[in-house]
């Protein structure tokens, strides 16, 4: 008996937990949560990623990439802003991006302009300050739209950088399409992977989360 008070004493401190997050829902910043809920389909193992969750905003459920303000520091300490016009310095075209950076001992000062691709399928870098200046047209990094659990997608795109153009590719595996990262529902967690096409070699390959209200959560090299 004594053992089964523990138990049932443990479960009520469980969903005492459970309720205290469920109230912190913080439906001012992100929307309601009925919306997120509904972005995902059970039956078919679908879920609409809006661009709110990468740059964290209120959404209200539509299904369009919707460009919202940025101004903010995420969970990992970048601070996105925008979006803002920008010419690509090697296509020439003006792109509506948003600015990008962080600063650590390991990298420095590291900027970035981030550009939804014109299939609206992801949001990846237009330019990179790294590798000597970077800049690339359509790249895929963080996935947007509709997606699928499990999906494996696959992005072939030029990155022009001090040696000449280049020709690489990004692939982005779903992981976990929806679902509750350290007490935050309908979060996300993918596989990117970063490689040259001409020679096969896999330049980056990390782990991301992003959760609702907060962005890119966490990041781990594979």
């Amino acid at each position: 008996m004594r053992l089964l008070l523990v138990i049932l004493s443990a479960v009520t401190e469980l969903f005492a937990s459970m309720t205290v997050v469920e109230a912190e829902w913080p439906a001012a910043t992100v929307g309601s949560k009925e919306v997120w809920e509904a972005a995902a389909d059970r039956a078919s193992q679908t879920r609409f990623i809006p661009l709110q969750l990468i740059v964290p905003g209120v959404w209200d459920g539509t299904r369009r990439i919707d460009l919202p303000a940025a101004s903010l520091i995420d969970a990992e300490g970048t601070t996105w802003s925008g979006p803002q016009e920008w010419r690509h310095p090697h296509t020439g075209q003006v792109l509506t991006v948003y600015d990008r950076r962080r600063t650590n001992r390991r990298e420095g000062t590291v900027e970035q302009k981030m550009a939804v691709r014109a299939d609206g399928a992801a949001i990846g870098r237009a330019w990179d300050s790294r590798f000597g200046g970077l800049a690339c047209d359509q790249e895929a990094k963080f996935p947007l739209g509709l997606w699928k659990q499990g999906e494996v997608r696959t992005f072939d795109y030029m990155c022009a950088t001090p040696r000449g153009e280049q020709r690489r590719t990004s692939r982005i595996t779903i992981e976990e399409l929806d679902y509750e990262h350290l007490g935050v529902p309908h979060s996300l967690r993918f596989a990117w992977r970063f490689a040259d096409v001409d020679s096969g070699k896999v330049l980056d390959h990390k782990t991301y989360i992003l959760s609702p209200g907060r962005g890119l959560i966490y990041h781990a090299i594979r």
